[in-house]
């Protein structure tokens, strides 16, 4: 009988010789033949060299990977430096209009700078504080992840504040507080709250009713900008789109800039970002309001210049309807994800890195795919993982791409 000792020996030595064996291509190409099934998985050299390619033209389900060629796109289209614009207005009868055009990271902090810039400029005194969302269409037609109160999961809109959420907390005593410090706990925080069982810290979505995240867009507006200094005579809440009427009293720019943005987008894989620059890049072509319909438009147009002649012949080799990558409807074959690689390689690294690898996923009900760079000792080696079926075999085909560039 083997003692113990022995048998770990044998084994070690087994899984040796396996590794081994799929450190060259042709006996890797074997092995993931049998794990992709009519999935598509490619690797290439750093100097744009084909290690591996398994169905590279299959149309596949490539959920949250699209994220890469929408960043592409945002960086094509805007560059990276690109701030994000919310614009506020004035009338003869002392009212303040913000119009909002769809800054994806207009948090409590981004607030607070620009009511004291306003304070600056020698505002003291507003009638009424009018919201404007009509940067975008009405009621976007684009996908959302249900029974989700992540801020990633939130509804896109032209004025959103905080992410379209609201983070609420208690104390010991049962009290509700503000989750966040940076951020005043509005009437509507509290109303919200005042529905809900005192626990522990809770993300409120507040997308379902577009008026409910334009009413805590205005509220915490308010709160900043009498911090500042700067009186709110009419508290009520008003909602109205800018006409010339209006003159325009202050242009702010982001403090983030778009690299800034598509970190959170890649690292977090944040649907909501990901929508806001989807509608945004199409307005820059098409003109405000942004609409769905012309930023597939504009998507398409551009990823066709990316990806060459090919994608002309066939649509469905990348084809793009929203940005976050959850509309089932939408298609990238193995060959399209790996040319957007190559020219995205210059901004690998906002890719999440994970057990050593740049990572991107997709993930939805039986779609599993990875996509991104694998660090060699001569660089990096792109790679593509699509598979949509029942096994999730992602994990073990990315590990058998190590064995090849390692």
């Amino acid at each position: 009988m083997k003692s113990a000792a022995t048998v770990l020996h044998s084994l070690a030595l087994s899984l040796l010789i396996v590794s081994s064996a799929l450190t060259s291509p042709a006996a890797a190409q074997d092995r993931l033949t049998t794990l992709v099934g009519n999935g598509s998985v490619m690797l290439h050299t750093p100097n744009g060299g084909e290690l591996l390619s398994i169905n590279p033209d299959n149309s596949l389900i490539p959920a949250s990977l699209l994220k890469i060629p929408l960043a592409q796109v945002s960086l094509n289209t805007l560059s990276e430096d690109y701030r994000f614009e919310t614009h506020f207005y004035r009338n003869s009868d002392g009212d303040l209009l913000i119009r909002g055009l769809g800054d994806p990271f207009l948090v409590s902090e981004e607030i607070g700078r620009i009511a004291d810039v306003l304070a600056e400029r020698g505002l003291e005194q507003i009638q009424r504080l009018v919201v404007d969302d009509s940067g975008f269409e009405p009621n976007p037609d684009l996908p959302l992840e249900q029974k989700s109160s992540q801020p990633y999961a939130a509804r896109s809109s032209a004025l959103a504040v905080n992410f379209n959420t609201v983070n609420l907390a208690w104390t010991a005593e049962g009290s509700l507080i503000s989750a966040e410090s940076q951020t005043p706990l509005t009437p509507l925080a509290r109303k919200l709250g005042d529905q809900l069982s005192p626990g522990n810290t809770q993300r409120i979505n507040l997308g379902e009713d577009p008026i409910i995240g334009l009413q805590q867009a205005a509220q915490l507006f308010q709160l900043f900008l009498q911090k500042s200094g700067i009186t709110v005579s009419d508290e009520n809440f008003y909602h109205e789109a800018v006409t010339d009427e209006w003159t325009l009293l202050y242009r702010h720019s982001s403090s983030r800039s778009l690299r800034e943005n598509l970190d959170g987008l890649l690292r977090y894989s944040n649907n909501f970002i990901a929508n806001q620059l989807f509608l945004i890049v199409g307005a820059q072509s098409s003109g405000y309001p942004a609409t769905v319909e012309a930023s597939r438009a504009v998507l398409q147009q551009q990823l066709a210049s990316l990806y060459g002649e090919d994608f002309g012949r066939d649509p469905q080799s990348l084809l793009m309807l929203e940005g976050s990558g959850l509309s089932r409807a939408q298609r990238s074959s193995g060959a399209a994800m790996m040319r957007i690689l190559e020219i995205f390689k210059p901004y690998a690294d906002l890719l999440p890195e994970v057990d050593g690898v740049l990572r991107k996923s997709g993930t939805l009900t039986g779609v599993y795919n990875f996509a991104g760079y694998i660090p060699g000792p001569d660089g990096l080696y792109p790679y593509v993982i699509l598979t949509n079926q029942a096994s999730n075999n992602r994990a073990e085909i990315l590990r058998i791409l190590r064995n090849l560039v390692e």
